[in-house]
């Protein structure tokens, strides 16, 4: 089978003349890596046979396919029962009846697994769960929509195995998140829970690319290691050498808590920029909402004079990607996941743990009120504050900490605020100046007393999303800089950023691992990324 590429005929060189300078473009030869599901070779030829010049390839080893990969073929090119193929896998379960054995295999590529059929019992005897195979064996075509095909095994490798002393900890029975945090933390993302979250952070990392890539802003990577505490908070690490005493950059060196200031100094050059990049912090909480590394979405935009256009950019970075997500089946995925696991728990008679409270039910709202039709509630924070007052007042609600002017928002009332009030996601702008960083813009009229920022709210979790207008002025920011305490000599690169052509600017962070957490409905973020930290735990 010809693999899928472009014609390429004969090299193209156009050269555009000038007295500096001579430009030449030349086109490369395409490479094949992999020839792509049959059922896209006819098609692709057909669309290419015009070419008047035989196509120009170098051919490069395929990848074995996934399962995945697979099941596309065999379901769009209606490949007929008989046709030989090759699959590689996981044993997730084995059955032996009288007559055949049936043992159900993944490779992690999607959330369904494939079935193996053994027409002798014997074959699967040296076998077991978490065994790797590959198998060659011939298509069987079923009526069955759901499992539209299996495998009918003629003989197979074991790739590796599993010691007969040591039985395979991930058994076919219901395991908490926290039991595969704690006890299997490199093998967990075999388990259904964390394999669906897994697949789910790539496919959302690849439509947020998408959203800022249509939109025209320039993907960038800002250092991890900084000379100064972007939030001034002093929650930072500290970086140094062991085998020197003094200073390793010269000055004191801190993995970054946020790469907003660096963002701003690339958006200077080119405008819109963003950029998702891992954040550190040493703060010493252990709640299901803290992490002492994890990672931020963050994004600048030069020639914005307005908090409504950062606002909006949030709101459609979100629901465009969310709508695509939807579109491409990976809510159903995490749905179908959640459902499977509530029920197992119920019939492994598992009691009750956090890991599971948020239900499949649960999950679909929050999809829905991120989708609505209107656009998202915006309010001030002095009316977030008489809202939190009036309702309890009126006895609506009862709060462990009355909502006051001058306070931050808890975050009991942040969720009261996004379920009970705007029912779905919710701007809150303009704070107080004395709450938030130093470099935010103050809003107009104001007297300095509240800075042009927001932070968007959902239900369930509270704070999702944090932005601003950025200080634009150089002798205002100096002097914020100097109010707030701040050693201004750390900051003065920063600063000096609006000496030469400043513009009016913003920009937002989103903590990824909350964003994630609040999609699929997992309640602690340790268990939407691969290897969490958190103060007194690193584990491997």
């Amino acid at each position: 089978m010809t693999p899928c590429a472009p014609p390429m005929g004969r090299p193209i060189v156009s050269r555009i003349r000038s007295t500096r300078f001579v430009l030449c473009r030349r086109q490369f030869p395409a490479v094949a890596v992999w020839d792509g599901p049959r059922f896209c070779s006819k098609r692709q030829s057909e669309r290419h046979s015009s070419s008047k010049s035989p196509a120009a390839i170098l051919e490069l080893a395929p990848l074995p396919q996934t399962l995945k990969q697979q099941a596309a073929e065999v379901v769009h090119s209606d490949l007929p029962s008989g046709t030989p193929v090759t699959v590689n896998g996981w044993i997730r379960t084995i059955r032996k009846h009288k007559k055949h054995a049936f043992v159900n295999i993944s490779d992690g590529s999607y959330d369904k697994v494939l079935q193996l059929v053994f027409t002798d019992p014997e074959q699967v005897n040296d076998l077991s769960v978490g065994v790797s195979l590959e198998v060659n064996g011939t298509i069987q075509r079923r009526k069955n929509l759901t499992d539209p095909y299996e495998i009918l095994v003629d003989n197979y490798d074991v790739i590796g195995g599993v010691p007969e002393e040591e039985p395979y900890p991930l058994q076919n029975k219901y395991l908490s998140q926290d039991y595969l945090r704690r006890e299997l933390p490199t093998i967990r993302f075999r388990s259904l829970s964390n394999g669906v979250t897994m697949r789910f952070r790539s496919r959302a990392v690849s439509e947020l690319s998408r959203y800022f890539e249509e939109n025209g802003f320039i993907q960038t990577h800002p250092p991890l290691i900084t000379s100064s505490d972007c939030e001034g908070a002093g929650e930072v690490f500290t970086v140094m050498s062991e085998s020197s005493v003094a200073p390793f950059f010269g000055k004191k060196g801190y993995l970054t808590v946020s790469t907003q200031l660096h963002l701003e100094a690339l958006m200077m050059g080119l405008s819109r920029v963003w950029t998702l990049a891992p954040a550190f912090r040493a703060e010493k909480s252990i709640t299901s909402r803290h992490l002492s590394e994890f990672w931020m979405l963050e994004a600048e935009v030069a020639f914005v004079n307005q908090l409504e256009h950062i606002m909006s950019l949030v709101e459609g970075l979100l629901r465009t990607a969310l709508r695509r997500l939807n579109e491409s089946g990976e809510l159903d995925s995490v749905l179908s996941v959640k459902t499977f696991l509530e029920k197992q728990k119920l019939q492994d008679g598992e009691g009750e743990d956090k890991d599971q409270e948020i239900t499949h039910a649960q999950v679909l709202q929050r999809w829905d009120g991120m989708l609505r039709d209107s656009a998202w509630k915006r309010i001030t924070y002095k009316h977030a504050v008489d809202v939190l007052q009036l309702a309890e007042r009126e006895g609506k609600v009862r709060f462990e900490t009355s909502a006051g002017y001058g306070d931050n928002l808890k975050s009991e009332h942040e969720k009261w605020l996004a379920s009970q009030y705007a029912h779905g996601p919710i701007f809150v702008t303009q704070y107080p100046s004395q709450l938030k960083p130093f470099y935010m813009l103050p809003t107009p009229g104001s007297n300095g007393e509240t800075v042009e920022c927001f932070d968007l709210l959902v239900p369930d979790l509270g704070e999702l999303v944090g932005g601003s207008l950025r200080e634009y002025d150089y002798k205002r920011l100096k002097a914020t800089i100097e109010r707030v305490g701040i050693d201004s000599s750390e900051l003065e690169w920063y600063a000096e950023l609006r000496k030469w052509g400043s513009v009016p600017h913003g920009g937002f962070g989103i903590g990824f691992e909350r964003l994630i957490s609040y999609l699929v409905g997992i309640y602690n973020i340790r268990d939407v990324i691969a290897f969490p930290r958190w103060v007194g735990h690193c584990v491997c």
